[in-house]
């Protein structure tokens, strides 16, 4: 069954920054997913918006893509106000 909106614009939103963070470091699906400890499938998925990634994916791939967790989020606002 196909994802409904929001939720599926939310994770192609994600992917398209993932595959940006990832690109800009020169890496490619595989040597991403290699550092992070994720399958290079699993990477392809969440970067087209197919996979829901889990909060310990996310800190995988931040971590291997040395960014913090939050440059996959660009836009949304801290809840607080604070950045």
């Amino acid at each position: 069954m196909p994802r409904q909106e929001p939720e599926a614009t939310q994770l192609r939103s994600f992917g398209t920054t993932l595959r940006l963070i990832r690109t800009d470091a020169g890496l490619t699906q595989e040597q991403l997913a290699h550092a992070a400890g994720v399958g290079r499938t699993y990477v392809g998925e969440v970067e087209t918006g197919v996979r829901n990634p889990t909060l310990t994916s996310i800190w995988q791939l931040a971590s291997a893509l040395h960014v913090s967790p939050r440059s996959f989020f660009p836009h949304v606002e801290a809840e607080d106000g604070h950045h």
